[in-house]
């Protein structure tokens, strides 16, 4: 055997070995980081921060990997629980990073597109519907459900997880992981800003939809983690082109239709901030309501659509099943 071959058969071998540590949980993470990888290389000199991208995903993809393989080593529960709990902090920077990549390789946006179809559909545009139930404390009570957005999947994991129904707590998660993922590619098809750029003045919101104690703060977190910092003169030029699909709404009908389906102890609680969440994206103004109904649309993909990619996974011997985490 030359050294070509005999380096072939060792390369293999350790993908076997990697297809026995790796679940479907972990593929799914360095699919996404793939995906962008990939873009970020076959767009380079048009996406701002190319390098960034590939070398926080190469060592994501590293981390991922070695977290992998330690859990294979030991029994320490602790470091199987990371096993899982390690994509919590994981999903934020891979929405980011789909943010640096939309406006790079997808530069129109398509508001107009939206605001037509609303009009289509209801006549007018439900944003100037809805502020005729404006209200400091309507608006204070709606602006914390937004920013809860996060909080419930990781209320309703921890419920399985304290009612010690572990295999329910890593089905949850492999869904909502898979279900955030599919929301960030899904921004690349219709980019927007959404109608507090287009249909209000921006500047006055704090004027139009006052709140309370907290609505301050809690909007101007928004606004951050959407890509304006304080002060900026020309928010719409540098805000997020993430408003179609609604993510919000997708992960947040996810969140609430597996919390029944999987009798979570939260599912009552989950459902009324989770509803409440939804009436607040186009009442506070962040989305239409097309995003809306696109939202549950991809909602009703992911359940689909998730359990058969597990099961190939599976079946073609790429993933190890969930209990490899217990």
């Amino acid at each position: 055997m030359n050294r070509l071959e005999h380096w072939r058969t060792r390369a293999a071998e350790e993908q076997l070995r990697l297809r026995g540590v790796l679940t479907a949980l972990d593929w799914y993470t360095l699919g996404i980081m793939g995906i962008y990888s990939t873009l970020a290389l076959a767009f380079y000199p048009l996406v701002p921060r190319a390098t960034t991208i590939l070398v926080t995903d190469a060592l994501f993809a590293i981390a991922i990997v070695a977290i992998a393989w330690l859990g294979q080593l030991t029994s320490n529960r602790t470091v199987r629980l990371l096993r899982f709990f390690y994509v919590i902090p994981m999903v934020y920077p891979m929405y980011q990073q789909s943010q640096q990549l939309v406006p790079a390789l997808h530069p129109h946006d398509y508001d107009w597109l939206l605001i037509e179809i609303d009009r289509i559909i209801f006549g007018t545009d439900p944003t100037h519907w809805m502020a005729q139930f404006a209200h400091p404390f309507l608006t204070e009570y709606l602006q914390v459900c937004y920013v809860s957005f996060y909080l419930l999947p990781i209320a309703v994991a921890l419920s399985f997880y304290l009612q010690r129904r572990i295999p329910t707590m890593l089905r949850f998660g492999r869904m909502i992981v898979f279900g955030f993922y599919l929301s960030y590619l899904a921004y690349f098809a219709l980019p927007a800003i959404g109608p507090r750029f287009t249909l209000h003045d921006f500047s006055r919101m704090d004027e139009e939809l006052p709140g309370l104690l907290l609505t301050p703060i809690l909007r101007s977190l928004v606004n951050e983690g959407g890509g304006i910092e304080p002060g900026e003169l020309h928010p719409e030029r540098v805000v997020n082109r993430d408003c179609f699909p609604s993510g919000h709404t997708m992960m947040t009908l996810l969140t609430i239709i597996l919390a029944w389906q999987c009798r979570s102890a939260f599912r009552i609680p989950i459902t009324i901030v989770g509803l409440s969440l939804i009436v607040a994206t186009v009442y506070l103004r962040y989305h239409y309501v097309v995003d809306l109904i696109a939202g549950a649309a991809f909602a009703v993909v992911a359940l689909r659509l998730e359990p058969r990619l597990y099961r190939m996974l599976l079946e073609r011997k790429i993933a190890a099943p969930d209990r490899s985490f217990q």
